[in-house]
């Protein structure tokens, strides 16, 4: 599920599931506000939300 920053970033706005984790480095973010799929605790390592819940949000971006 390989996707540009800003739609990872867009997602993460959207869903109501996103819970960040202390995992910053993974996302490349810099500020502390930032939202990613890449640093929410339900993505996994193999790029994919563990809850299923990416590709119905970003369809409807």
């Amino acid at each position: 599920m390989r996707s540009t920053k800003k739609t990872y970033e867009d997602v993460a706005r959207r869903c109501s599931a996103y819970h960040k984790t202390n995992a910053s480095e993974l996302s490349n973010c810099v500020r502390d506000d930032c939202n990613s799929c890449l640093n929410c605790a339900h993505f996994a390592s193999d790029e994919h939300c563990k809850l299923d819940l990416y590709d119905e949000i970003a369809r409807a971006l």
